[in-house]
């Protein structure tokens, strides 16, 4: 056996190495199109190579190079198949082996996203060498939404390019963190920050799209961009206007009068419905968090992103909590993912779900169920939470909020069951998301409000009883000057709502 760069000769055969593994349902049907294999084979781009035993074809594999910046030096592992027939003889292994050094030392980590609907993929990375580092759920749209696995692997200098004990993650950041470092066999401690702070998210300023004279003054701004990058992302304002337009980029920025603040971009894969943030520049921490929530909020009103995908500097622990605090969720650590100036910082890749908790039949390895046993639970719950408090959207309190605000506001509310007939607290507000409310010769029904008049230092004239099966989303005063305090606009619609409903 020996192993060579594909040619075009090949490409019937290996179409049918992978219809022998997968039948007709591979995770890129195009692959199937002997055209679209053929430009592939030629793209700059790619490592494809073969295995070959005597005239018959019995692996196949590629790297690909353009995923992430063009320095990071990262290769996506894909279109990895082995003869169903010769497994078992090492031959992913050696594959990826050949991969690594065919790429010309371009390669300091190497990744591979397996499906979970079987465990193929899974055990082929498993055995060559690929360890997982992450469960990725609802990622990407086949016949249904499906969860992925992300493995990875440290190559050439990959690891001497870290900088070990520089990780400072959140608290729900730590389990991740701790079986990846296990994985990956690297022997070092990382800081748990279970008091972070988040950066403010509802500064006031004016946001617009991106121009050319915007361009040019944001080059000027280092942070972010030179000095300490808190997002990772392949796309950057360096690359020029031209190029992010043909990449179908958005980027937004904030200005104050005729001066530059910051941007931050990302792109929409309008087939997946997936958004993801891949620049943030600002020249002042307190501008990070609003531009942040700009960017969500186009993700979920104009696209209506299903998936939000955001990969977060390792040693950030404060942007961990920003987006953390928006909804966003750990779904992987990733050691020494990516690279800048002089080294290998790690990523933990955040995800906010707008989409049902519905993973569909799963067949997980035992390496990836352990993530899959960290991750899931997390989403699963914060899924039911969402789906329980959805009624209190529709209530007149929320008149006018974002999808963000709404998220916010239940987040600082308490779900409560009173018992038929009870009294209900008189310094808070309560939201009906089921069953009833007696409120003198009213009955206030799911959607319904009750005691508006708290915000204001005011309790209910007419004291309100629970009813049958009665679920409420309630906010004491107390919480509820915290919540207007820290969101300032989100309080200023509550303000107005309420004051309406006063009446």
């Amino acid at each position: 056996m020996h192993i060579r760069p594909i040619q075009e000769s090949d490409i019937e055969n290996v179409i049918q190495l992978f219809r022998a593994n997968y039948g007709d349902d591979y995770a890129i049907p195009e692959f199937y199109d002997p055209n679209w294999v053929k430009r592939g084979i030629y793209s700059d781009n790619i490592i494809w190579l073969v295995i070959e035993d005597g005239s018959r074809i019995v692996a196949s594999g590629a790297c690909i190079l353009n995923f992430g910046d063009y320095n990071d030096q990262i290769g996506e592992i894909g279109r990895l198949v082995v003869d169903p027939q010769v497994g078992g003889k090492g031959l992913g292994r050696q594959m990826l082996t050949a991969l690594v050094d065919a790429s010309d030392e371009r390669v300091e980590f190497a990744f591979a996203e397996a499906r979970t609907v079987h465990p193929k993929t899974q055990k082929i990375c498993d055995n060559i060498g690929l360890a997982p580092l992450g469960f990725l759920p609802l990622t990407y749209k086949m016949t249904w939404r499906e969860s992925f696995v992300i493995s990875g692997q440290l190559f050439g200098n990959g690891r001497n390019l870290r900088h070990p004990g520089t990780a400072e993650v959140i608290p729900a950041v730590a389990p991740l963190a701790q079986l990846s470092f296990r994985n990956l066999e690297l022997d070092e401690k990382f800081t748990v920050r279970d008091n972070a702070r988040g950066y403010p998210i509802d500064q006031s300023v004016a946001i617009h799209p991106l121009t050319g004279i915007s361009l040019l003054r944001l080059l000027k701004i280092e942070h972010g961009r030179l000095i300490e990058p808190e997002i990772f992302g392949s796309l950057h304002i360096d690359q020029g206007l031209s190029q992010l337009q043909a990449k179908k980029a958005t980027y937004s920025v904030a200005s104050e009068g005729d001066r530059t603040l910051g941007a931050i971009g990302y792109y929409f894969e309008e087939h997946d419905g997936l958004v993801r943030i891949t620049e943030l520049i600002a020249q002042e921490n307190v501008i990070k968090g609003s531009l942040l929530r700009y960017a969500v909020e186009q993700a979920e009103q104009v696209h209506q992103a299903q998936v939000i995908e955001c990969d977060v500097n390792a040693a950030s622990p404060v942007m961990q909590q920003t987006l953390f605090e928006m909804g966003f969720l750990p779904a992987a650590f990733v050691p020494g993912m990516v690279f800048h100036a002089t080294h290998r910082p790690d990523v933990i890749r955040m995800m906010k779900l707008n989409t049902l908790w519905d993973l569909g039949p799963l067949e997980l390895t035992d390496p990836s169920r352990e993530y899959f046993d960290i991750v899931a639970p997390a989403f699963a719950r914060a899924s039911a939470e969402r789906m329980k408090k959805l009624p209190a959207l529709d209530t007149a309190p929320l008149k006018g909020f974002t999808p963000l605000e709404a998220y916010l506001f239940q987040r600082a509310g308490e779900e409560t069951y009173p018992t038929p007939g009870a009294i209900l607290d008189a310094n808070a507000l309560h939201i009906v998301l089921s069953g009833s409310v007696q409120h003198g010769n009213a009955t206030i029904g799911a959607g319904g409000c009750v005691n508006p008049e708290v915000l204001f230092g005011a309790s209910d004239a007419i004291t309100p009883y629970a009813g049958i099966d009665t679920r409420l989303l309630t906010l004491t005063r107390e919480r509820l000057t915290a919540l207007c305090d820290r969101y300032p606009r989100l309080g200023l619609k509550l303000y107005q709502n309420l004051a309406g409903m006063r009446g």
